[in-house]
């Protein structure tokens, strides 16, 4: 898969997944950026009428994969990381050990899975990092396959306000931005379409998620 240099060594390593697992628990500040995460999660979820048994992909160390649970009934976990999918096996070990969880290795772009096995795929976190076009476009064409209802995925969003002050001040974050545009044509090159977004705070944030569906079919 096509990152952002650095993420697959920060991310790999025991060292780096032990991190990330404790990221945004290190100040006030990360967590309220945590819990509204959650929220946008939530909203994302029931807009696209999430049940049944749900995917995410990929899971880091297991931090939104609970907000998954309380729509879905199951969720399969997976990461690219070994040492990810260790730290997220010890978050989770209490809803692993009552079945309602399974984690496992495995690359979003390539997803080990048959067709339409799950309710709802979520990706949250992961395509601002990947900068290579058709590698997106191959990972949102990958949950599309694997999933019945809908394709959750988060997106740095290249409209909102703290965008724009980047860009006017000359700092530009070495991240990939999607306008709308951007998110329709590369959405609609995987056979889905935008049917809503949210942004998690315009002025502090670039962070935005988007429910997308295979479209409706003629008739």
């Amino acid at each position: 898969m096509v990152v952002g240099r650095g993420l697959e060594q920060r991310y790999g390593s025991p060292t780096g997944a032990a991190a990330y697992r404790t990221k945004y628990d290190g100040s006030w500040a990360r967590r309220l950026s945590g819990r509204r995460e959650a929220a946008l999660l939530r909203w994302a979820l029931a807009r696209a009428g999430t049940e049944g048994v749900a995917l995410d992909a990929p899971c880091g160390a297991g931090r939104m994969t609970p907000v998954v649970l309380e729509r879905a009934h199951r969720v399969t976990a997976v990461d690219f990381s070994p040492a990810m999918v260790e730290e997220a096996r010890v978050a989770l070990a209490g809803p692993v050990a009552d079945g309602r969880v399974v984690v496992g290795t495995g690359s979003v772009d390539d997803l080990p899975f048959p067709d339409g096995v799950f309710d709802t795929a979520v990706c949250w976190r992961l395509l601002h990092h990947v900068t290579d076009r058709a590698t997106r476009v191959r990972i949102l064409a990958s949950l599309a396959r694997v999933s019945r209802r809908a394709v959750v995925v988060t997106f740095a969003d290249a409209e909102t306000w703290k965008a724009r002050l980047q860009r006017w001040r000359g700092r530009d974050r070495r991240c990939v931005k999607w306008t709308s545009a951007d998110l329709r044509g590369e959405a609609r090159e995987a056979r889905l379409e935008v049917v809503g977004t949210r942004r998690l705070a315009s002025a502090f944030s670039l962070l935005a998620v988007a429910v997308l569906r295979p479209p409706a079919p003629p008739g």
